[in-house]
C-alpha cells in the first residue's frame, strides 16, 4: 500500500495494517441471495391437466420464505436455511398441498405438485310448489332442491352433491339431470316434521359438494321465501265436457297474489287413460294475461288436458288441476 508523501509509518504499524488487510479479503461474503450459503429448490405447480397455475403462493413459514409462481407454474426459493421444513401450496380453486423437505447447504432440490381443483356452486335455491288435483281434492305440496355445481378440473370430477337443513334434520342426496344441466331433488311435504309445508319457508338451506379426490365445498345458504296456497283457475275448457275446433282461447282467472307472477301453460296428450306427453308448452310474461290462442286444427283427434301454472319471481309456483277436453 504507497502512502501519501511526507507520511511514514513505523514498521510494527505497517505489520498490522497489513494483516487487517489480508483477513478483510478472506472474510466470509454473507450475500443472502448466494445459493451455495444454503439449500435451493426449484418447482412447479400445475393443475391436474398439467397446466402451470400462476401467482400460487409457495411458503416455508418456519423460515419466514414465501415465492409465487410465475405464468407457467415455476418458482424458486435460494439460500434457504438448512434442515427439515414443511413446505405449503396455496392456489385460489385449488386444495392446499404440504410437503415435507430437507434441504442442505449448496443442493439444488427440485419439487413438482399437481393440486386438486375444488368444486363451486354457481346456484342453489330451493322452491315451493302446489299442485291442483281432480282427487284427493287437496293440492299436492312438494319442494324442489336445484343447485349448479362446477370442479376446477372438470364437471365429471364432481362425487356428490347433497343439501341439509339442520334446524328440520333433514338431508337429501341430489341427482343430476342432464336435461336440465343441474343437480336436483324432490322433497314431499309429508316428509318434513309435521308434514306440514308450512315449515319450510325460512329454514336455512345448505348445499355440499364433494369431488373425487374428497374436497367438499359449502354453498352459501338459502330458504325458502313462500308458498302459493292460491290456485289458478281454468275457465275454459274446463270439466271435461268442451270440444274444441280450429282456433281456441285457453282462457283462466287473473291470478290475484299481490305480487308479480307469470303464467306457463301445458297442453298433454291422453292416451289409454294416461299421459302420452306433453304436445304443447306455452308461457307469458305479463300477469294481466289471461287467454292463449290455441291452433286446436294442428291437434290430432283425441282427449287431452291443459294446465295453468303461476309462477313468482323466485320460482315458487302453484298449478291449475287439469281440465280434460276433445279436440275435433
Amino acid at each position: 500500500m504507497r502512502m501519501p508523501a511526507g507520511i511514514r509509518l513505523s514498521r510494527s504499524v505497517a505489520t498490522v495494517l497489513a494483516a487487517l488487510l489480508l483477513a478483510a479479503c478472506n472474510a466470509p461474503h454473507d450475500n443472502p441471495l448466494d445459493p451455495a450459503l444454503g439449500g435451493n429448490l426449484e418447482g412447479r405447480v400445475l393443475n391436474r391437466r398439467a397446466t402451470g397455475i400462476e401467482n400460487a403462493v409457495v411458503t416455508l413459514p418456519a423460515a419466514g420464505r414465501f415465492c409465487h409462481t410465475d405464468s407457467s407454474g415455476d418458482f424458486v426459493l435460494s439460500g434457504l436455511p438448512e434442515g427439515s421444513f414443511v413446505l405449503s401450496i396455496d392456489a385460489a380453486g385449488y386444495a392446499p398441498e404440504t410437503a415435507v423437505l430437507v434441504f442442505r447447504k449448496g443442493r439444488i432440490d427440485t419439487l413438482t405438485r399437481s393440486l386438486n381443483g375444488l368444486p363451486n356452486f354457481t346456484d342453489s335455491r330451493v322452491t315451493s310448489h302446489v299442485y291442483g288435483q281432480g282427487w284427493p281434492p287437496e293440492p299436492l305440496h312438494f319442494f324442489r332442491l336445484t343447485a349448479s355445481a362446477t370442479d376446477t378440473d372438470g364437471d365429471t370430477d364432481i362425487d356428490s352433491v347433497w343439501a341439509e337443513i339442520a334446524e328440520l334434520e333433514i338431508s337429501e342426496r341430489l341427482t343430476f339431470d342432464p336435461e336440465e344441466g343441474h343437480f336436483r331433488t324432490t322433497l314431499w311435504s309429508n316428509s318434513v316434521p309435521g308434514q306440514n309445508p308450512e315449515t319450510m319457508v325460512g329454514q336455512n338451506v345448505e348445499f355440499n359438494v364433494v369431488d373425487i379426490e374428497g374436497a367438499h365445498t359449502v354453498g352459501p345458504e338459502c330458504s325458502l321465501s313462500r308458498i302459493i296456497h292460491e290456485l289458478p283457475t281454468a275457465v275454459f275448457p274446463a270439466g271435461g265436457v268442451d270440444t274444441v275446433r280450429s282456433d281456441t282461447m285457453l282462457v283462466w282467472n287473473r291470478f290475484r297474489s299481490g305480487y308479480r307472477v307469470a303464467y306457463q301453460g301445458e297442453v298433454v296428450r291422453i292416451e289409454g287413460g294416461g299421459s302420452a306427453g306433453v304436445v304443447l308448452s306455452f308461457e307469458t310474461g305479463e300477469p294481466n294475461d289471461t287467454t292463449f290462442r290455441l291452433d286446436a286444427s294442428k291437434l290430432p283427434t283425441g282427449d287431452y288436458y291443459w294446465t295453468i301454472e303461476a309462477i313468482d319471481g323466485f320460482g315458487n309456483s302453484s298449478r291449475s288441476q287439469e281440465e280434460r277436453f276433445h279436440a275435433d
